[in-house]
């Protein structure tokens, strides 16, 4: 284990992306911690209205300033530290890729002992989203170990609706997911869409408590954004402009449509190995696999919610979908492993957890260093997989 969190800490921390340079959205979250730094959190309101004043004249939409799950404690790391924004940004996507690989260790532990540990754990390390998110100064990473978190503590108040402790922890974990970035509507309609096949089918002890904390949590977040805007109404006008600005930026309107089963292929092109064992996990499940069946819930929910959504695909908003694809590969390995009698398990284990790991290192190497990728969109996979020529 500790070998595996050593190699999945040094991926995420070793600067080996070849993309160098600075986004367009790493620049605007970097503006927000500088000018939080020198107005100070207590005058962040500031902020909000000098980038409400700007993103009016505009045409295209930005980075929202009101993004403060995120931004607030990179300002306040910065602060502290006497760091420079962009280096402070980057220690959070650090900290956040580092702290979700131990999360998966922790759940893999909890919900299905040490082996499952070892494996899930050590496909994660070697996730290509994960690793390259974790080297740029983006609330990707960061919202991916938020949802991960909430799922978790969800899952775990669906095993014991009478413990508070976790319905509290899921909902300040839930607060903090929506205070984070706007994609958290969908991390929630993946919940409550769980919550109610859980709840019809009985495999879990539902409470109607979750339900409640999920609205309360949510709400809480909106109150304190719209207050941040003026008001509800500030509230609901700014997001509505905002979405349409956003869905007229020439990037968006080329990159970030498609089909409905896109993100399908992006994780394809990533993790094809993954994607192909999950898929034999998937008609396998029953019901005595809870774990494995709320995952995958999860993760289809997520499917048809974000892929419903017109000019806002990429391989960045659903990197949280790495954890259930890579648990439920576990699964389909540790299975396949007892499939020779005459050959011990151990060694059928290892040899495809080397070789799953092989192929993710190779597609990190493909993408992300050799293509240098940016944003991971469809065409810059497929021209980076030369499949086809441009």
């Amino acid at each position: 284990m500790l070998v595996i969190l050593s190699a999945g800490i040094f991926l995420r921390v070793w600067p080996s992306a070849g993309f160098k340079g600075l986004g367009i959205d790493e620049r605007d979250y970097a503006s927000y911690v500088g000018k939080g730094v020198k107005y100070g959190l207590s005058n962040y309101g500031r902020v909000i209205d000098e980038f409400i004043a700007s993103q009016v004249k505009q045409t295209q939409a930005v980075i929202p300033a009101t993004r403060i799950g995120f931004i607030w404690p990179a300002t306040f790391l910065a602060r502290i530290g006497k760091l420079d924004p962009l280096r402070a940004l980057r220690l959070m996507s650090h900290g956040s890729a580092v702290l979700l690989l131990i999360a998966t260790a922790i759940v893999g532990y909890r919900f299905a002992g040490l082996r499952r540990m070892l494996v899930v754990t050590a496909l994660m390390a070697v996730a290509p989203l994960q690793i390259f998110l974790a080297q740029r100064a983006l609330g990707d990473s960061y919202f991916a170990f938020l949802a991960v978190l909430c799922a978790w503590f969800f899952l775990e108040s669906l095993q014991a609706p009478q413990s508070t402790g976790w319905l509290v922890a899921y909902g300040f974990a839930f607060v903090l997911l929506v205070l984070t970035k706007e994609n958290a509507a969908f991390v929630c309609v993946a919940l409550v869409g769980t919550w109610i096949c859980f709840f019809a089918t009985g495999m879990g002890r539902s409470s109607f408590a979750l339900l409640l904390v999920t609205f309360i949590a949510g709400s809480l977040a909106v109150v304190i954004l719209a207050s941040l805007l003026g008001g509800l109404g500030e509230w609901i006008t700014f997001y509505r402009m905002y979405a349409t600005k956003s869905a007229g930026i020439p990037y968006v309107v080329q990159f970030q449509d498609g089909a409905w089963y896109r993100y399908l292929v992006d994780f394809t092109l990533l993790s094809p190995c993954i994607v192909a064992l999950v898929f034999g996990r998937i008609f396998e499940i029953d019901k005595e696999s809870r774990p494995d069946f709320f995952w995958a819930l999860l993760l289809g929910f997520s499917f048809l919610a974000m892929s419903a959504v017109s000019y806002g695909m990429s391989l960045r908003f659903a990197a949280y979908w790495d954890f259930p694809l890579r648990w439920l590969a576990a699964s389909q390995v540790l299975q396949l492993s007892g499939k020779l009698p005459r050959i011990k398990p151990f060694f059928i284990l290892a040899g495809l957890i080397l070789i799953l790991a092989a192929v993710d290192l190779f597609q990190y190497w493909r993408y992300f260093i050799h293509a240098g990728i940016y944003d991971p969109v469809t065409f810059q996979l497929f021209h980076a997989s030369k499949m086809f020529n441009y």
